[in-house]
């Protein structure tokens, strides 16, 4: 006897309702899958600082996934039961079309927890417009994780065919329903209030969720014509921005407990920062004391700084990763892996710096970690260096390891001693020489006095080598000598624009090392970053892997590399050996060779892995 075929008897009236029904139902199974696989996002955000932001994402985690998921069913599959006659072909389309859906955001959830980013057509697209494109992350989990999707997604299938026509479960339906609805408006409404007043807690959680555009005051005045478009630059926003970067960051550092091998002999490290001078000047007129020291020891040719603000520098050679960091470091009081292991070591820390001001002491002492009874300020370079070399030479320091910094201020102040030699003229003679002081006619003057300053810092640094060489320190030590600060003329200029110049960013690094038998001239870039891995490996002999504790490397294994990364509260920069990429807190690109800039827009695979590296440490 033939089998009945019952599915002739239904009208294609009939087969659509039957084909809704059964939509309903395992759309509402897939919305708790979807909210499932979205607590990964939760875990993944670092937690909000109060109560109300805590309830905050938990609502918008109900509300976005619920109505993400409605919103798919409406726009795909609803209009697809109209066109599919048989309710077994709309269902297995749609068990197809869910796993590749739930398989993207697996993909995205991937993507937010490496570099905090989310699938977008402009990503996706960088698969097939980009050469090479890669984000670096591992997508193997994806064989495992697809075909188990399909099997819940077949299982999902089953239970709603089996229930589309049941109402046991119609009043609890309702009651998730409405849950779902007022979540996702609360969302909203919470949102709009939290815009109005500022509040960072819950505004600061606008990119958590994939394809998520809450509802702001400002656009919800717009769209009502009440309020016109305003200044993104505006005191309020950049306060807001600020916030966010101190409140929302947790750092994870170092990633792994430390090991260290300590050395028998440990070395000396002496750190020399000459703040304010750029590699074009370190040259036989300008600076021959540098130039021919940097002549018999390693000097890296390519050493450029991220920052051209001192005290983000010194951070970034202290505990070797960007001052995007700095905030989150000095507000939990996370110490240097560096300094931590020299104390353990017993090192004996002091610094050296000019500048007769106790915020410059401070800052040293909070940014680096060193006790400030440590920091000795004195009024000028020449103070400065006499007092060093008096410590260096003196019966303390043999007694215990030392790390001792010496930090130059001339070239940046422009400062000049009395007895200073004067090559350089004609030059402006003012004792101080005041910021945004000078016009035009006399930039020449201001040139001059700079170069006379650079000179007369090179002479200091000559008497400081010299000490150092004749009471045979360097046979223990290790010597490295560079800048915390490029310099820019424009800072003295009358109405001068203040805009980012490759080569002032370009600056000297010249190690000497105790055990170096050949100088080296190496052409690879490096960066502040690389100075503590170098400390770190090669004088405190820490065993980690450099990737637990820096983004740098260790200069003495320093490979050809195709970028470095610096970065500061609003922007991060991108920086090779022939241009740097700045990205704005706008998202504007704009690169920088050594003669012009032009505005790009930016190469996203080089900004993913750039994220990547600059998020190693975010919790």
């Amino acid at each position: 006897m033939n089998s009945l075929n019952y599915s002739s008897y239904f009208t294609y009236k009939d087969k659509v309702s039957r084909s809704i029904s059964w939509g309903h139902w395992f759309a509402l199974l897939n919305i708790f899958l979807s909210l499932l696989i979205g607590c990964a996002y939760l875990y993944n955000t670092p937690s909000p600082s109060t109560a109300l932001g805590t309830a905050y994402l938990i609502i918008s985690w109900l509300g976005h996934f619920s109505f993400l998921v409605f919103v798919i069913y409406v726009l795909i599959f609803f209009p697809m039961a109209f066109l599919c006659r048989s309710t077994k072909v709309y269902r297995i389309i749609s068990i197809i079309l869910t796993t590749a859906l739930m398989t993207l955001l697996l993909v995205d959830v991937k993507l937010y927890q490496s570099i905090k980013m989310h699938l977008n057509i402009s990503v996706i697209g960088l698969f097939f417009e980009q050469e090479g494109f890669s984000t670096g992350l591992n997508y193997n989990f994806l064989f495992i994780a697809t075909p188990m999707l399909a099997l819940i997604e077949c299982y999902f299938s089953t239970l709603a065919w089996k229930n589309h026509y049941l109402h046991r479960f119609q009043k609890m339906t309702v009651l998730v329903t409405i849950a779902f609805t007022l979540a996702f408006l609360s969302t909203h409404i919470m949102h709009i209030w939290a815009n109005a007043y500022k509040y960072v807690p819950i505004t600061q959680q606008k990119s958590i969720f994939p394809a998520y555009y809450p509802m702001t005051a400002n656009t919800f005045l717009k769209e009502h014509g009440l309020l016109t478009s305003y200044d993104t630059n505006s005191s309020n926003n950049q306060v807001e921005r600020n916030s966010i970067q101190i409140s929302s960051q947790k750092l994870h550092y170092p990633l792994n407990t430390i090991r260290v091998t300590p050395n028998e002999e440990p070395l000396n490290v002496i750190l020399i920062l000459i703040n304010g001078i750029s590699y074009e000047h370190m040259t036989n007129e300008y600076m021959p004391n540098l130039f021919k020291y940097a002549s018999s020891h390693d000097s890296y040719i390519k050493n450029y700084l991220g920052n051209i603000e001192g005290m983000a520098t010194i951070f970034e050679m202290i505990y070797g990763i960007p001052a995007h960091y700095m905030n989150t470091v000095q507000s939990e009081k996370y110490p240097p892996i560096i300094i931590s292991e020299m104390l353990q070591q017993d090192y004996k820390i002091s610094s050296f710096i000019t500048g007769k001001t106790p915020n410059n002491a401070k800052q040293l002492a909070n940014i680096s970690s060193i006790r400030l009874k440590n920091v000795n300020s004195y009024a000028n370079d020449t103070t400065t260096v006499f007092k060093a070399v008096e410590w260096i030479t003196g019966t303390e320091w043999p007694t215990r390891p030392q790390f001792t910094t010496i930090s130059l201020n001339s070239p940046k102040t422009l400062a000049l001693d009395k007895n200073a030699t004067i090559l350089f003229t004609p030059q402006i003679d003012a004792p101080v020489v005041e910021s945004n002081s000078i016009t035009e006619e006399n930039v020449t003057k201001l040139k001059n006095r700079y170069l006379n300053s650079v000179y007369n810092t090179d002479h200091q640094l000559g008497l400081l080598l010299e000490a150092l060489n004749e009471n045979k320190i360097l046979k223990k030590s290790v010597l490295i000598i560079t800048s915390s600060s490029g310099f820019d003329l424009s800072n003295y200029m009358i109405n001068s624009k203040n805009e980012y110049r490759r080569n002032d960013h370009h600056v000297p690094l010249v190690i000497a090392w105790p055990d170096a038998v050949i100088p080296a001239r190496i052409s690879a870039i490096s960066s502040a970053q690389d100075i503590a891995p170098t400390i770190a490996r090669e004088v405190l002999h820490i065993q980690n892997n450099e990737d637990d504790y820096t983004t740098g490397t260790n200069l003495r294994e320093l490979q050809n590399r195709a970028w470095v990364i610096s970065g500061s509260k609003d922007q991060l920069n991108i920086i090779s050996a022939d241009q740097t990429t700045i990205f704005d807190k706008h998202g504007t690109a704009t690169t920088y060779n050594d003669n012009q800039k032009e505005t790009i827009p930016p190469n996203m695979s080089t900004l993913i892995k750039a994220m990547k590296l600059m998020n190693r440490f975010s919790n």
